[in-house]
């Protein structure tokens, strides 16, 4: 695959992801969604799950759920089946080296951009602090925050350009 044709299959996941973190406001969701658009592996029903992963899964500010959605679609890609594990199959470990280490270099890379892998580092990187999603003040606060769409589509953006890399760097 040319490197042209990359670039143009990671513009249009982001988009797709772009488009629905500003019409749903569900990051998981969004990154699952728009890299399921070209990534045919990723199945719908997980899709649907990633829904739980939003706002530091299910809004308590823990891991960004945009960076839980794209290492779980890489652990679709390269982990191997329940059934390959169950069955000690030979090639099980190369499998597993492969994911952790496609998953790490995604933890690296949105670490180094946010300096945190938190919901709530994130925010506070973005905004300058963090907000409590669980306490109905705050969380009204955050989501009319001027910009607010539009700041966590960046961060849903940076999730799905960095986990289409990785997809797409061994095609």
């Amino acid at each position: 695959m040319t490197e042209d044709k990359k670039k143009e299959i990671i513009e249009g996941v982001v988009k797709e992801a772009v488009d629905a973190q500003i019409r749903f406001d569900t990051c998981a969701w969004s990154t699952l969604y728009g890299l399921s658009t070209y990534f045919k592996f990723i199945p719908q029903e997980m899709v649907a799950a990633s829904r739980a992963l939003s706002g530091g899964v299910a809004s308590s500010g823990c891991s960004c759920g945009a960076l839980c959605s794209g290492a779980l679609a890489l652990g679709a890609k390269y982990y191997p089946t329940v059934e390959e594990d169950l069955n000690d199959a030979p090639d099980a470990p190369q499998k597993r080296d492969l994911a952790f280490s496609k998953i790490f270099r995604l933890r690296d890379a949105f670490m180094a951009e946010y300096g945190s892998l938190l919901c709530s580092g994130v925010q506070k990187c973005i905004y300058g602090r963090s907000f409590n999603l669980l306490d109905d003040k705050e969380r009204d606060e955050f989501l009319n925050l001027p910009g607010h769409e539009e700041q966590c589509a960046k961060v849903v953006a940076t999730a799905v350009r960095l986990t289409a890399e990785l997809l797409l760097e061994d095609e």
